[in-house]
């Protein structure tokens, strides 16, 4: 699917010599960074979560992708499988390990490719360690560790989260069964145009991660003597804390695009 969005817009970018249609959009190369939240320091995050006083000592998120498209979701006329409607005008396929607990830039290795005009409306961000429709993927998405606290009751936790057969449909790879749908954090609505000068802006906010997490009911773990959240839906004790973390995640909540003079 990545090829596929990749020919679409490049052909789109490069007819008639870089300019798109009749709206005098260009064709750029941006640089891309993503961060953590601005208040975050020293390499970790405090906040209060569900009754929960939470300070975050480790969170790093993998991202695979991040597509910029032109036209907002219409209620009623979603595209299937893992397309947006209208057009895509920007792209950055390059991937990035974010660590959440620092508001500093992290760019991303290689350029990205799209168009000044029209707008973008709506982004997405692919949590995917290759290929987006490839079930089969170990790679680490999203890596937690720190303590909630409630009263005088500690819950040191730590979390992994995968993306592959682990969160595959047995009913198949098309529409809502699709493993790219579970990959895919889709539409985030944060209107910007691709400009000339500067770059994009992803900021992550892993507080999000956590809403409606109950770390009570966290399963413990042997090996560390404190609790882990779960990544096999299979296994007892996956729900609800896993299950809540992994919903999180895919979310829209913790993630924010703007452009910015440097990225």
């Amino acid at each position: 699917m990545r090829a596929v969005i990749l020919g679409v817009l490049a052909a789109g970018l490069f007819l008639a010599g870089g300019c798109v249609g009749q709206t005098g959009g260009q064709t750029v190369v941006f640089s891309v960074a993503a961060a953590g939240p601005t208040d975050a320091s020293a390499g970790q995050l405090a906040f209060t979560s569900g009754g929960f006083d939470v300070v975050l000592t480790q969170a790093k998120l993998h991202i695979g992708a991040v597509y910029l498209d032109q036209a907002a979701p219409v209620s009623g006329a979603q595209a299937t499988d893992c397309y947006l409607t209208g057009t895509y005008v920007g792209e950055e396929t390059s991937a990035l390990d974010v660590d959440l607990l620092n508001p500093g830039l992290h760019p991303f290795p290689a350029a990205a490719l799209g168009i000044t005009q029209p707008p973008a409306l709506v982004e997405q961000v692919w949590l995917t360690g290759g290929d987006i429709n490839a079930v089969a993927d170990a790679t680490p998405i999203l890596v937690i560790a720190g303590t909630a606290m409630q009263g005088a009751a500690a819950f040191p936790f730590t979390g992994t989260v995968t993306i592959g057969a682990n969160h595959a449909s047995s009913g198949g790879t098309g529409g809502g069964d699709s493993i790219c749908q579970q990959r895919i954090v889709s539409p985030i609505q944060d209107p910007l145009t691709i400009q000339t000068t500067g770059g994009l802006l992803l900021r992550i906010d892993p507080r999000p991660f956590f809403v409606d997490v109950d770390f009570s009911q966290l399963p413990a773990d042997a090996s560390t003597g404190g609790y882990a959240f779960g990544d096999d839906p299979s296994v007892p004790g996956y729900a609800p804390t896993g299950q809540n973390l992994y919903s999180n995640l895919r979310s829209t909540a913790p993630y924010s695009f703007s452009w910015t003079d440097a990225p």
